[in-house]
């Protein structure tokens, strides 16, 4: 792990001024794998509609996408896509990978991970397979081999901001501030207008102590990507490192009100509302340890 450290730092600078390879129409197989890699689907839809589709979405598609985690409105959206030029024949998407993206939905992530590591016995030069598998293994809190999935999908493929983004998250986790911020930057190299790439900048210069270059990060992504839930909760918590807790309160809310189910940011609130209730004093002692950035999800 240290060798493929030293050499992504080194690379960092290098990897967005690689010429871009002309990106092919999205096939079903790759639309579910980086489901399973938990790509949002606000960049789901954006690369299908700049790229097209290899398929025709039919009511078959549809259901497979639904067992898979995909909600109402992004199937909705799917079928405005145009298919490619030439394209658009109906498409059957691989059993195994519909399973492995709905267990990744349904949180059965070991599941997951070995249909992933099948698959990748198969198709080992599938960049994208090792970024699913490095995406489930952070979900499993096992941030070691994370990173080495992350680094051998980012040495087939180092032009794939998804990449760049799980590393960030890693080197977050690690607080390891420079490098999270190296690799979320390069991520918008390659995509400028990438919101998850904005969103692991903010956790990256939270980690770093960067508080207000933090906040204008996650404004930009969420200027991008309004209903990510999530990210109003990285707000929140630099909200509350800032001791902005009516503000951090609010975040809280929001994020809740986007998804009811992210637990991370009803513990949060809860939290909050308790210490603010009862001793309003005590909060920043309390938060005196930046808060844990949470582990993202689809």
């Amino acid at each position: 792990m240290t060798a493929k450290l030293i050499a992504l730092v080194l690379m960092c600078g290098l990897c967005g001024l690689a010429e871009p390879n002309p990106a092919k129409p999205v096939d079903c197989s790759q639309l579910l794998t980086w489901m399973v890699g938990g790509v949002p689907p606000q960049r789901l839809l954006r690369l299908s509609r700049e790229r097209g589709l290899a398929f025709r979405v039919n009511d078959d598609l549809t259901s497979a996408l639904s067992r898979a985690g995909a909600n109402p409105d992004f199937i909705r959206e799917l079928h405005k896509a145009r298919a490619a030029e030439g394209e658009g024949r109906p498409d059957t998407c691989p059993a195994e990978l519909t399973r492995a993206a709905t267990f990744v939905a349904e949180e059965r992530y070991e599941e997951a991970e070995t249909i992933i590591r099948k698959l990748l016995l198969a198709t080992p030069a599938n960049a994208d397979l090792h970024s699913a598998l490095g995406y489930i293994r952070q979900q499993r809190d096992d941030l070691e081999e994370a990173f080495d999935a992350y680094a051998d999908a980012k040495d087939l493929n180092p032009e794939s901001p998804e990449i760049h983004s799980g590393l960030s998250y890693i080197f977050s986790r690690w607080n390891d501030g420079a490098n999270a911020v190296a690799e979320a930057r390069t991520a918008l190299s390659i995509d400028p207008d990438n919101a998850e790439a904005y969103r692991y900048l903010g956790l990256a210069l939270f980690v770093a102590d960067k508080y207000s270059a933090a906040l204008h990060a996650l404004d930009e992504s969420l200027a991008r990507d309004p209903k990510r839930a999530e990210t109003y909760y990285d707000v929140g918590l630099v909200q509350v490192a800032e001791s902005d807790f009516q503000a951090a309160e609010e975040s809280y809310l929001q994020a809740v009100r986007l998804n009811p189910q992210l637990g991370e940011a009803q513990t949060s609130l809860g939290n909050l509302l308790r210490e603010l209730g009862q001793q309003p004093g005590s909060v920043a002692a309390d938060r005196k340890s930046k808060p844990q950035a949470p582990n993202p999800s689809n």
